[in-house]
């Protein structure tokens, strides 16, 4: 039997707002990590391989709360975002007077246990909502412009004040915004209640693998070329400092891409805006790996990087709208690490065995695969009728 699916009442821009600066809390950790291995290297005196342990300690603690305790955390989302938040403030603290690589291990593994706390509240909080892809594009549009400023106030920091001003800077976004973050797990407690007067029945499982399966190829593709970008650009004869810059504003700007499912006229157009930006990942992974000045490096990039934040909260808003309580959003999570950890682990050896012309290919043929499931995912989700909560 499929379960008609109850959407909840759209939240109103005060509660989007909440729900976004509790977003950049939660991901943080994610857009900052090539300074966070920076951080690391420099005030322990690691090799990269080394600091990357330590910084990706992190995202295993987010997968962890996003897989093992979505459930848990959804049924008492006030009690959790506050956990988060207050344990999220004490792991950057900590991180920030860390004396030894194995405290500043174990506060990079409590971050991301928080943060993932942080993250399923949010995604319990947008579960069965109306129009939950146009809050998921606003999210990431407020989120990402925060995040995306402090990665560019973090790149224009002097290396003597990067291992250490790295975590102050965090730990102020984390005080500065938990008086609006706080009160956010009110807002999946009315899903709470809501979910026993849902009919019996449970989504399409297509539905489901579909959205996986494009999270997955999108994801692995874009870490692939982040992992190579940096050696791209210095081929291209930009300068360590110009890199970091130019990756800082490109991620910066990318995140405008999510306009378009934020925006409430975009819902009927979802499809064809998900394959347009698919073609234009495709051309500008093409375009960046054959640019060798700075201008068309960053074209290609912020190109690629715009719509990349087309696709995903579309496809996010899809799994929103059919999950009950936030645990598919939240484990899917845990799928856009296997894609990007798999992406990076294979990128730097495909870059350097078939060159820029022919790995391009590769991640676009990657691209290419990933549009029949969006296809098939929303021929999925038009079989499922929707009615509406009050």
């Amino acid at each position: 039997m499929k379960a008609q699916l109850i959407v909840r009442e759209a939240l109103t821009i005060q509660s989007i707002i909440r729900l976004a600066l509790g977003y950049a809390i939660a991901t943080n950790g994610l857009v900052l990590i090539p300074f966070l291995v920076a951080a690391v290297m420099s005030r322990f005196g690691l090799d990269e391989s080394v600091a990357t342990q330590i910084a990706g300690l992190e995202i295993i603690g987010i997968a962890i709360s996003c897989a093992v305790f979505p459930r848990l955390i959804a049924k008492a989302a006030p009690l959790f975002v506050v956990i988060g938040v207050l344990g999220t403030g004490f792991a950057q603290a900590l991180s920030y007077f860390a004396p030894t690589i194995e405290v500043m291990g174990a506060a990079r593994s409590m971050a991301g246990l928080f943060e993932g706390m942080i993250f399923v509240v949010i995604a319990s909080a947008l579960s069965q909502r109306v129009c939950a892809e146009r809050v998921w594009g606003q999210i990431n549009l407020i989120a990402g412009g925060l995040n995306g400023s402090i990665l560019i106030f973090v790149s224009l920091l002097p290396d003597a004040w990067i291992n250490r001003g790295i975590f102050f800077t965090v730990f102020c976004l984390v005080i500065v915004t938990s008086k609006y973050v706080l009160p956010i797990g009110c807002f999946a407690e009315r899903g709470d209640r809501l979910r026993s007067t849902l009919p019996k029945g449970k989504p399409s499982r297509a539905l489901i693998f579909a959205i996986w399966a494009v999270t997955i190829l999108i994801y692995g593709v874009q870490a692939s070329q982040w992992a190579v970008a940096g050696l791209v650009s210095e081929r291209a004869g930009l300068t360590t400092s110009t890199i970091g810059i130019f990756l800082s504003l490109s991620s910066l700007i990318g995140f405008l891409g999510a306009i378009f499912p934020a925006m409430s006229r975009s819902q009927g157009h979802r499809l064809v805006l998900i394959i347009l930006a698919q073609l234009v990942m495709i051309v500008s992974l093409i375009g960046f790996f054959e640019s060798n000045t700075l201008l068309y490096l960053f074209l290609n990039q912020v190109a690629l990087n715009c719509s990349f934040f087309v696709v995903i909260p579309f496809l996010t808003g899809l799994l929103s709208e059919i999950d009950s309580d936030g645990t598919l959003v939240a484990r899917t999570v845990v799928l856009t690490f296997v894609g990007a950890g798999i992406g990076t682990a294979i990128a730097g050896q495909l870059y350097h065995s078939f060159g820029g012309r022919q790995f391009a290919i590769l991640l676009g043929i990657g691209i290419v695969l990933a549009i029949p499931f969006v296809w098939a995912a929303f021929r999925e989700r038009r079989k499922q009728p929707l009615s509406y909560s009050s």
